[in-house]
């Protein structure tokens, strides 16, 4: 048996990025509000563009609701292909498109992703 410990996310939003558009992307494919859960940091890119990252942790319920949500919507084995074990631990990365998310798509990416991090203790 698998219980999901939390459930981190991160996204990158540039200078030309609404804030409030990167959330509701995170929040659509999280299937929750996310208002009181975020947090940003500021900073600068490569190229002297300012930079904000949306940073969120869920915990309990919420990260079990959020980690079966995602985990529903992967490819058949994409979970086990993408996850690291270390003794009782697990850890599953995901990268979707942002911009997709946005619209209410679930699709994998690479390139401006929203990155999640699944963290699991196998009991």
């Amino acid at each position: 048996m698998v219980r999901t410990i939390s459930v981190r996310v991160r996204a990158i939003c540039s200078a030309t990025e609404s804030e409030e558009k990167v959330v509701k992307a995170v929040s659509n494919v999280l299937g929750m509000d996310l208002k009181d859960a975020v947090r940003w940091t500021r900073t600068t890119g490569i190229f002297g563009d300012p930079l904000s990252v949306m940073e969120v942790e869920l915990r309990g319920e919420e990260a079990e609701l959020a980690a079966e949500r995602l985990t529903s919507k992967l490819p058949e084995g994409y979970a086990e292909e993408r996850s690291v074990i270390t003794g009782s631990h697990e850890v599953v990365h995901v990268r979707l498109d942002k911009q997709a998310a946005f619209t209410g798509q679930f699709v994998l990416g690479e390139r401006d992703a929203i990155k999640v991090e699944i963290r699991r203790e196998r009991v």
